[in-house]
């Protein structure tokens, strides 16, 4: 596998397994939909921190200082966007089940606090890998840059849902995979001594 694939497989698909799972996820939480609402969310733990990993794999390869912001923006992505994930899918799915649905609005108000901080988190980490790009490609970084920040932006409002998080998901993973093809050596360059 060319160094180059293998990046672009890296930085897309966290996300685009998230908008696959997302076109499951009901857009709300009731007693019928309780046990999918809890179980997708239970799968999605060790998938979304990977998203915050994306920028950092591009970062990284172009400018030190970029690479270590994109990684600590990532793993704040990694960390408050988990938390809302189990909060406002784990917690919430389980009261739900067990018929507690009153004790649902305060874990659904830190989730919200928790994912906006995750999600301001991951622009930082796509702006950071988007300034690294642009450091050795200059305009070229431009194309995926504005996919993957409008992606993480979209993040926020649409979360994983049909419609809305289902775009934010497809154009983070454009836009990752515009700014690794930027950045990655083809195998034969990656051969060259």
């Amino acid at each position: 596998m060319s160094p180059r694939l293998r990046l672009v497989l890296l930085v897309s698909t966290p996300a685009l397994a998230c908008a696959l799972i997302g076109l499951l996820h009901p857009h709300h939480l009731t007693a019928d939909t309780a046990a999918r609402w809890q179980l997708m969310h239970l799968v999605l733990i060790p998938v979304f921190p990977l998203i915050g990993f994306a920028p950092w794999l591009i970062a990284r390869r172009t400018s030190r200082v970029l690479g270590i912001v994109a990684a600590v923006a990532g793993y704040g992505f990694a960390t408050f966007y988990t938390s809302l994930d189990l909060l406002a899918g784990v917690a919430a799915g389980t009261l739900q089940l067990a018929g507690v649905t009153e004790g649902k609005a305060p874990v659904y108000e830190i989730a919200r606090e928790v994912g906006l901080i995750g999600v301001v988190s991951l622009v930082i980490a796509c702006l950071a890998a988007t300034v690294a790009v642009f450091v050795r490609r200059r305009l070229r970084a431009l194309p995926g840059g504005v996919l993957a920040v409008a992606g993480a932006v979209l993040v926020q409002p649409g979360h994983i849902y049909p419609g809305l998080g289902t775009l934010a998901m497809l154009l983070l993973a454009a836009g990752l995979v515009a700014l690794a093809v930027e950045v990655a050596p083809t195998r034969r360059a990656a051969d060259t001594p």
